[in-house]
């Protein structure tokens, strides 16, 4: 049975720090949780650990000076969990309405994610490395906002992937859900970074297989993201992401997380990340 909620959403200030082509937009990992509070409110207690099937069909734009959105929520309940879909409506001059959705999920009812391997396994990056300070990062590759900065340190990336300081954020995130959005939006970072130097694109993230969370991040504090490529195609990229906390334990497990550019060749990455010494 499927059923719509309608709702306002109230657009907190610190997402516009977010934004491609100068226009602000709902952060992908600020809509996961949106779709996970739609569905604790429709269905209390319903597990939200495992994500598959994540899509981020098209840009969710936040008009300047608007405080509110109005969009609609499509919620589904299956054999093995729940999906959802986000969506607005607009009328068009001819007086005609037109329906686009910007993403959607399925939240798994049951779980049972994979034994987390050996923090040894990840600690380490083949292959000649660069350092690439998160200074540069966000001051030439990934020029967002003071709430979206929350790469740490120097960068390591070789051709094997990246390891990445990721901070929990201080902005007033609701972490209690899904964790802290900021972690993963930074590893996000980490693998655009790698898309630009390796794959000589600028790539946004567009969907992922799956997504488990082994133990919530929180905000304030810092965590390991390890980034091993999979696939490089000419305008798309796919990458595992795991995430571990200050101990090693495995916090998150991303599979096939897709980014892709969607400026189609508009924004291009600086040639100094493209310089190749390795």
């Amino acid at each position: 049975m499927k059923t719509a909620r309608a709702l306002r959403l109230d657009v907190q200030p610190y997402w516009r720090d977010h934004h491609f082509e100068g226009k602000a937009v709902l952060p992908a990992v600020e809509t996961l949780i949106l779709l996970a509070r739609i569905l604790q409110d429709a269905k209390p207690g319903a597990p939200l650990s495992c994500l598959i099937g994540a899509d981020f069909a098209r840009l969710l734009d936040l008009p300047a000076g608007s405080r509110f959105i109005d969009v609609a929520v499509m919620v589904e309940q299956t054999e093995d969990g729940w999906s959802l879909v986000l969506q607005t409506a607009r009328v068009t001059a001819s007086g005609v309405k037109r329906t686009f959705r910007h993403a959607g999920v399925h939240f798994m009812s049951r779980t049972d994610p994979a034994p987390a391997p050996p923090f040894a396994d990840f600690r380490k990056l083949e292959g000649a490395c660069i350092q690439v300070p998160s200074s540069a990062v966000y001051r030439e590759l990934i020029p967002f906002g003071p709430a979206y900065r929350n790469l740490g340190g120097d960068l390591a990336i070789s051709g094997q992937g990246a390891l990445a300081e990721l901070s929990g954020g201080d902005s007033p995130a609701d972490e209690r859900l899904l964790g802290s959005p900021f972690v993963l939006d930074a590893a996000m970072h980490a693998a655009c970074v790698w898309g630009q130097r390796y794959a000589g694109i600028v790539a946004f993230p567009v969907g992922f297989e799956r997504r488990d969370i082994y133990k919530p991040t929180r905000l304030g504090q810092s965590y390991l993201g390890r980034i091993l490529p999979l696939e490089a195609q000419k305008d798309e990229l796919r990458f595992d992401v795991w995430i571990f906390d200050s101990e090693g334990v495995l916090c998150e497990r991303i599979l096939a997380l897709r980014m892709r550019d969607i400026s189609r060749g508009r924004i291009k990455p600086p040639r100094w990340i493209q310089e190749r010494h390795d």
